[in-house]
Formats: structure tokens, C-alpha cells, sequence
């Protein structure tokens, strides 16, 4: 039923039904909850899930297990976890890798039975059911501005979400550890239904993971990559090792995650990686690249340097594979572009560029629609993009804090 990467353990015994009994007695809501909590995936959205269950200094000496089950039942499952340390912190993070699940099934997860239980869903093996995920980027000036717009994401129920850089605006540095505690104290209160379900998180990087904002010819390996950006690196399963990667739903959706030079250079190794794996992927309805500094910005100048690389290296890419929705961030606003291909406006072939990064963030001014050719709508505004997936099209509502509706858009999905 369950399988680890690393030891599979099935503790399943008087003992434990003992110990699930006893804290059965005490009140779901009295039960400890941990000081951070992601679930991501490395792996086959439909089959499997990555657990990050953070834990204080002081339970260094507890054991490192996570408990599963599917949902409903009464054997719990304990899965020996990959004891991990929080950078530059004295706590300490327990990561499962878990696979071998059902599609679009619940199951349920603790830290131990004095602690309380969560549950996941598994993405389903195709496009039967509508999909919904909330993007954005940019997501943590304040953490008050952060929950709430977690909250009003959470309102549409996401199946995941998807943020494309510049989390905690830790800047790499040891002196910002507590950004990094906020930012996981707002995930574990508002990032979590009602009844338990919570939704995993698919990230990329921007310049606030890394010192210096960019990698500037400082990273010749990932050691290095380790050392200039510990958080992102030391706190996420995904993207891993390079920094930029590709999840696989089915063949419905694919969510193609870059670094634009961040930590990794925009021309040469990756541009060849995004060319194969956009190729790769000419049968997936839904195939949609996400990244941190806008090609076309809606607040910065045109001709900065990493707009002009993504310009120069990705968007050709993204029209040669008929990409119809691309997600930027960075600028700290709200902006949908008009289709852009070869550099003009085109509504049959053209490319839909959205976001530009307001999360949780300060918000700017944006350039003048009517002056900029490419610029279809752009406020000053926190955001989040709720995205419904259909074998046929996507349908976009562009969300506030309050959870009012700013725009709907609708988008084809690459086959029609």
C-alpha cells in the first residue's frame, strides 16, 4: 500500500492500536500542532507526496517517524523520516517521501498520535474533474498580508498551490531566520481547510532566496547553491537539485518551474533543459512554465538585463511549443499581458503572460496600460490567480485579499 525511498516500516501492533486508542481520548483540537508543515512533490503527483513536518529544538530526541493511513481506516502506517535541519535554526525538519498511493485518494498523516492529524488528496490520473490551484509569487512582506491572502485562496479549495519565488524574503541570511518562522507560522494557520486538508505547495525561486538576489557568476556547483540560498535549498524538496525542475500531472497538466538567474543561469544548461522539456510534453493539454522575473514586466524597465534573457531564451521556446499561459512575478503588482507572439499581439497564437507577484507584498505602481503595447490590464494590487483546469480550456479568476473578483479569463486549453 505504502512505499518510502529510503525504509518502508509497517508498525502496525497491539502497541500502536493501544496508543491510537488512548489519544483518541484526548480532543483532536487539544493535540499538538507542528511549528511548520509543507507537503510537495518530487515525484508523480497522482501516486505520491512529500512530507516536511518541523519540529522544536527541544523534540530532537524524538523519533523520526510520520504516521499515514488512508483516510477513514484504522491502521496507521509509520514511515521513518530523513531527519533534516532547519538552517541557521536549532529546530529541526522530518521529511518522508511516500509513494505507491491511489490517484485522487485521501489520506490521512501525523507527527505522532499526541499530535494532530491532516490529510492530503493525491491528484487524480486525468482530467475528470475540474483542477484548481491558486498561483502567485511574491508572498511574504508582512505576514498579516501573507494569511490573508492564504485565506482567500483557500476559499476556492485549491487542489495545490504554486508560488514562483521570493517566499520569505530571507535573502539567504542567517540575521532573517525569523522571516522564515513567520512564513511557516502563516502556512500552518491558514493554509489548512477547515477540516484538516492540506494542500501541497509547489515552489520556485526568485531574487530574495539567494545573497546577492543572483547567482553572478559565484555558483559552480550545488554546494554552492546550498551556501548562498540555505533556506530554499535546506526547506523544499522541489525543485531540488539544480534549483529549476518539472512535475507531471497524468497528461493533463505539466508545471515547468525556471530560475531566471537566480541561481542558476538563464542561457546555456537550463535553456537546453526547458527546450527538451517542453518538447517532451506536446501532449499535455495544460503545460504551463512559472518563474520569478517577468519577460514582460509590468513595473519595471522593458530592457532589464533577466527580462531581456527570459525574452531572448524561453519566450521562442514557449511559442514553438504553443504554450497558451505563462506565470511571472517580481514586480510587485497585478498584470495580464495581451498574446504576445514574435513580439507582436496575436489572438491566435499568441502566449498569455500573467502575474507579476503581489502575494503578500508592498504593491507598486504599474506602467500605463494605454502607453505599453504588450500591457492588456495592470493594478496596484495583492493578488492571487485561481486557476480551474478543463480538458478543453482554463478558466482564470484574478482574486483579492478580500477575496473579490478584479478579472475572469478564459484560455484554451494547447489542443484547441
Amino acid at each position: 500500500m505504502f512505499c518510502t525511498k529510503s525504509i518502508k516500516l509497517a508498525v502496525i501492533s497491539i502497541l500502536s492500536t493501544v496508543l491510537a486508542f488512548a489519544s483518541g481520548l484526548v480532543a483532536e483540537s487539544e493535540k499538538n500542532t507542528p511549528p511548520g508543515l509543507i507537503l510537495t512533490w518530487t515525484g508523480d503527483p497522482t501516486t505520491s507526496i512529500v512530507i516536511d513536518w518541523h519540529r522544536m529544538a527541544e523534540d530532537k530526541d524524538t523519533p523520526a517517524f510520520i504516521q499515514a493511513r488512508p483516510r477513514g481506516t484504522d491502521n496507521w502506517v509509520a514511515f521513518e523520516a530523513e531527519r533534516l535541519p532547519f538552517p541557521h535554526s536549532d529546530r529541526i525538519v522530518d521529511r518522508v517521501s511516500i509513494e505507491n498511493l491511489q490517484p485522487d485518494t485521501e489520506y490521512e498523516f501525523r507527527g505522532s498520535p499526541e499530535e494532530k492529524t491532516y490529510w492530503f488528496r493525491t491528484m487524480p490520473a486525468t482530467l475528470d474533474r475540474p483542477i484548481v490551484l491558486s498561483a502567485g509569487g511574491d508572498v511574504r512582506h508582512e505576514k498579516s498580508w501573507m494569511s490573508a491572502m492564504n485565506r482567500a485562496a483557500m476559499e476556492h479549495d485549491p487542489d495545490f498551490i504554486v508560488w514562483g519565488g521570493d517566499l520569505a524574503y530571507g535573502n539567504g541570511r542567517r540575521r532573517n531566520v525569523s522571516r522564515w518562522y513567520e512564513f511557516m507560522d502563516s502556512m500552518v494557520e491558514t493554509l489548512v481547510t477547515p477540516e484538516g486538508r492540506v494542500p501541497p505547495v509547489i515552489v520556485g525561486m526568485g531574487n530574495h532566496e539567494i545573497r546577492g538576489g543572483y547567482h553572478r557568476n559565484r555558483i559552480n556547483s550545488q554546494a554552492d547553491r546550498e551556501r548562498l540560498a540555505p533556506y530554499f535549498y535546506g526547506l523544499f524538496a522541489f525543485p531540488g537539485d539544480p534549483g529549476y525542475g518539472v512535475l507531471d500531472f497524468g497528461d493533463y497538466l505539466s508545471i515547468v518551474m525556471g530560475d531566471t538567474e537566480h541561481s542558476n543561469p538563464i542561457p546555456g544548461v537550463q535553456t537546453d533543459w526547458m527546450r527538451t522539456t517542453l518538447r517532451q510534453r506536446s501532449n499535455v493539454a495544460h503545460l504551463i512554465p512559472v518563474y520569478h522575473v517577468p519577460a514582460w514586466p509590468s513595473v519595471r524597465d522593458f530592457d532589464n538585463r533577466e527580462s531581456r534573457l527570459v525574452r531572448e531564451h524561453w519566450v521562442p521556446l514557449f511559442e514553438e511549443n504553443r504554450i497558451r499561459l505563462a506565470l511571472e512575478n517580481h514586480d510587485h503588482s497585478y498584470k495580464r499581458t495581451v498574446p504576445i507572439f514574435r513580439n507582436a499581439e496575436d489572438a491566435g497564437r499568441g502566449v498569455l503572460y500573467l502575474g507579476d507577484g503581489s502575494w503578500g507584498v508592498g504593491t507598486r505602481d504599474v506602467h500605463d496600460v494605454e502607453e505599453t503595447w504588450y500591457l492588456a490590464e495592470a493594478q496596484k494590487i495583492r493578488h492571487s490567480l485561481v486557476i480551474t483546469l478543463y480538458p478543453d480550456r482554463k478558466i482564470v479568476r484574478v482574486i483579492d485579499a478580500d477575496n473579490s473578483e478584479i478579472e475572469s479569463i478564459i484560455i484554451p486549453a494547447r489542443n484547441q
